[in-house]
């Protein structure tokens, strides 16, 4: 919807569709949202809301939408950071087992 507004050529109907888009935007940026929902459909609405911002002089919603832009490929950007030190830290910590031949103390003495 916010794409096909960015082509609107009614300029009151582009100003008030841009209007409600902000406010459901603003509602969304309260939810926890998942990674692949903010990044394929979030964050390119919100882009091209931006646009609508910029063309219609909205000068504080341009504001607002442009922070929402920056926090949310912020969080995308954490998650990704950590999804990684996550991985590379169970990597080494499985490895440092294997090397401890840790896995012995676990078997029954005879």
């Amino acid at each position: 919807m916010a794409a096909s507004n960015n082509q609107a050529s009614n300029q009151t109907k582009r100003s008030d569709i841009a209007g409600q888009l902000f406010e459901a935007y603003s509602a969304l940026s309260c939810c926890s949202l998942g990674e692949q929902l903010i990044a394929e459909a979030l964050l390119p609405g919100l882009r091209c809301l931006l646009v609508d911002m910029e063309a219609l002089g909205e000068g504080h919603m341009q504001e607002v939408v442009s922070a929402m832009v920056r926090d949310y490929q912020g969080r995308l950007e954490a998650r990704s950071h950590t999804t990684g030190s996550t991985d590379d830290l169970r990597a080494t910590v499985m490895s440092r087992i294997k090397d401890s031949n840790i896995s012995n103390i676990f078997t029954r003495k005879k």
